[in-house]
């Protein structure tokens, strides 16, 4: 699995991406958990972050496989 960063998400971990070894799928909060334990500054943000894998934002239910690309989007602003 391939995590990306962005915004204030990037500023946090200070990664553009990382690698997430992992032989079985996980659900949502399971991700979370690997995620927070790399980065656990992100723990205030994740109300607002959303997921998206592959390219399309994923339902809280949603269940990541291994090979998926999982982007983690903070809210963001603009006019």
């Amino acid at each position: 699995m391939t995590l990306l960063y962005f915004a204030q998400v990037r500023r946090i971990t200070t990664l553009t991406s990382e690698p997430l070894v992992t032989e079985s799928p996980l659900s949502t909060d399971e991700l979370w958990q690997q995620i927070l334990r790399r980065h656990p500054d992100l723990a205030l943000l994740r109300p607002a972050i959303r997921l998206a894998r592959n390219g399309e934002f994923a339902a809280p239910e949603a269940v990541f496989q291994p090979d998926d690309e999982v982007a983690l989007i903070p809210p963001v602003s603009g006019g």
